[in-house]
C-alpha cells in the first residue's frame, strides 16, 4: 500500500493543501487570510498568521504526517535560461557560478538553487534552466514550517508543481514547449516552458475596478509580457497556451485570444482534480505532493554553496622494514658529496655576490626608496604600477560610460512619473572587465498595474539602447516593493 503524501502551496496571501496516495487524491483544501481571520488581518504578527493558516489547512485535509512537500509562489524565485557548449556535468557545475552571476544581481552563495538541462545535438549546445531563491526568503519559510514541526521533503517553485499536474492529462502529456497562465483572486503567473524547462516567468497582481476585476488591464499586462518574450526568444515554437483559472474565464480568454493571436486552451481546477472544491492553490499543492509519481523533467533539489563533499581517505600504507647497514652507507656517501659541492659552489657564490654588489651601486634609486630594502623597493614599485594601471582603466571607463550617462538622463529614456534615486557600479568576472550596475528609483502612478507597465517600459528602453548594450550583457528587474507615502 502506497504511503500518503502531503503537498503544501504557500502563495502571496493564501495556502493550498493536498493529501494524496500515489496518483489518487484523498482530500484538498484552500484558505486565505480573509477567510481565516475576518477583521483581524492587521492585528497579529504576519508569521503567526501564516502558521495559523497552514495549520488550519492541514487539519482540514486530515494530515497525520509532519513530512510535507512544499510549493512556493514563483515571485520568490529567480528564473534564468542559459546556453552553454556541450560539456560534462562536473564541468557545467564548475562554470555555472560564473555564468549565472553575469546575469543576476546576486552571488551564488546568497541563493539556494538548482538547475536542469537538455542537450541540443544540432546546435551542439546545452539548454539550461537555472532557478534560485534568496537564502533569507527561504529561511523565513523554513522557520514557519519548523515552528509547526513540519519537515519539508522538497521545495520547488509553484510553476513546476502546476505544470506537473497539467501534463498528467493524457491530451497534454507530450507537450514540450508551452505557456502556463494561472490566476486566482490575488495573484497570477505567466510561465513559458521550453523542453519542459521554465525559461521565463512573470508575476502579475490582479487589480480590481470597483467590485469586479479589471480584466482589460490584466490582459494588457499579460500581452506586454507575451510580446516581450516573443522578442527575446525569436525562435521559440509555442505548441499551446494554457490558462488555468476558476473565475471570470470566458471574458478573459476571449480578450486574450484577440490580443496575443494564439490558440488558447482553458483548464479548470475541476478538470485537473475532478473535485468540486479544487482551486488553483490546491492544484499546485497536488502537483508537489505527486512529484514522485508524476513524470516531469525538472525535479528540484535546492542546494547551497559552501557544502563540502566528504573527504575520502585510504588505509595506512604497509611499513617498509628498516635496514641499518644500508642507512650508514647512504649517510657517508651523502657527506662526501656535500663537502665537495660546498667547496665548488662556495667559490661560485662569492663571485656572484661581488658582481651583484657592484651592479646594485650602479642603479639609481629614487630618494623615497633609499631607506628600504631591495625586497621592499620591489614591493612598493609593483604597488605603484598597479595603481597607475587602475587609474588608466578608470580613465578609460569614464570615456566608455559617457554615452550611457547621457542617454540615461534623456526624457525619451524615462517613462512619465519615474525618477532615479541612485546608481552603483562594480566590476565583475574573472578578468575584471565586465561591469554590473544597479539603478534604484521610484515610480508613482494611479495603480499597481500602471506602475508595473512603467517599469517594463523603462527596462525595454534600456535593452534597446546601443549605449547600454555596448557595456552590459543583460538588463533585468531585480526587485520591486510598494512604498506608502
Amino acid at each position: 500500500m502506497k504511503r500518503e503524501s502531503i503537498g503544501l502551496y504557500i502563495g502571496v496571501s493564501s495556502v493550498g493543501v493536498a493529501k494524496a496516495q500515489g496518483k489518487n487524491i484523498i482530500n484538498l483544501a484552500k484558505f486565505d487570510f480573509t477567510s481565516s481571520e475576518p477583521g483581524r488581518t492587521g492585528a497579529i504578527n504576519e508569521d503567526i498568521r501564516w502558521e495559523a493558516l497552514i495549520n488550519r489547512a492541514l487539519r482540514e485535509v486530515g494530515a497525520e504526517t509532519k513530512d510535507v512537500y512544499v510549493s512556493i509562489a514563483d515571485r520568490d524565485f529567480i528564473f534564468r535560461p542559459l546556453e552553454l557548449p556541450i560539456m560534462k556535468k562536473n564541468e557545467i557545475e564548475a562554470s555555472l557560478s560564473y555564468e549565472v552571476e553575469k546575469y543576476i544581481p546576486f552571488k551564488m552563495d546568497e541563493l539556494a538553487w538548482d538547475y536542469e538541462y537538455v542537450k541540443s545535438g544540432k546546435e551542439k549546445k546545452i539548454k539550461l534552466s537555472f532557478i534560485g531563491i534568496r537564502d533569507n526568503n527561504l529561511k523565513k519559510i523554513k522557520d514557519i514550517l519548523s515552528r509547526l514541526e513540519l519537515k519539508p521533503l522538497a521545495i520547488e517553485p509553484s510553476c513546476l508543481s502546476l505544470a506537473r499536474t497539467v501534463k498528467s492529462l493524457k491530451s497534454l502529456s507530450k507537450l514540450k514547449n508551452f505557456a502556463l497562465l494561472d490566476f486566482t483572486q490575488s495573484e497570477s503567473y505567466l510561465t513559458f516552458f521550453q523542453n519542459e524547462l521554465p525559461v521565463f516567468n512573470r508575476y502579475f497582481t490582479v487589480s480590481k475596478k470597483g467590485e469586479s476585476y479589471d480584466v482589460n488591464k490584466f490582459i494588457e499586462s499579460v500581452n506586454f509580457s507575451f510580446q516581450y518574450f516573443s522578442r527575446e526568444f525569436k525562435y521559440y515554437n509555442l505548441e499551446k497556451f494554457i490558462v488555468v483559472g476558476d473565475h471570470d474565464t470566458a471574458e478573459l480568454i476571449s480578450l486574450l485570444r484577440e490580443n496575443i493571436q494564439v490558440d488558447i486552451e482553458h483548464i479548470s481546477s475541476y478538470d485537473l482534480t475532478s473535485r468540486q472544491n479544487g482551486e488553483v492553490e490546491s492544484v499546485k499543492a497536488l502537483g508537489v505532493a505527486q512529484r514522485d509519481v508524476l513524470p516531469f523533467k525538472f525535479k528540484t533539489t535546492l542546494r547551497q554553496e559552501g557544502v563540502e563533499a566528504p573527504v575520502v581517505t585510504e588505509g595506512p600504507l604497509p611499513a617498509t622494514p628498516f635496514r641499518f647497514g644500508l642507512f650508514i652507507i647512504i649517510i657517508v656517501i651523502g657527506l662526501i658529496v656535500s663537502v665537495l659541492m660546498g667547496l665548488y659552489f662556495g667559490n661560485e657564490i662569492s663571485v656572484e655576490k661581488f658582481r651583484l654588489s657592484k651592479r646594485e651601486k650602479e642603479i639609481e634609486v629614487p630618494k623615497g626608496l633609499l631607506q628600504h630594502s631591495w625586497e621592499r623597493r620591489e614591493q612598493l614599485t609593483n604597488e605603484r604600477e598597479g595603481q597607475i594601471a587602475n587609474l588608466r582603466d578608470l580613465q578609460n571607463s569614464f570615456i566608455k560610460f559617457s554615452p550611457f550617462f547621457q542617454k540615461l538622463g534623456q526624457k525619451s529614456m524615462l517613462p512619465q512619473r519615474l525618477w532615479l534615486d541612485s546608481f552603483t557600479l562594480r566590476r565583475r568576472g574573472q578578468s575584471g572587465k565586465d561591469y554590473q550596475a544597479k539603478i534604484k528609483g521610484y515610480i508613482y502612478r494611479d495603480d499597481d498595474y500602471e506602475e508595473r507597465l512603467g517599469l517594463d517600459e523603462f527596462i525595454f528602453n534600456l535593452k534597446q539602447e546601443a549605449a547600454v548594450n555596448s557595456i552590459f550583457k543583460n538588463v533585468e528587474l531585480e526587485s520591486s516593493d510598494k512604498q506608502d507615502w
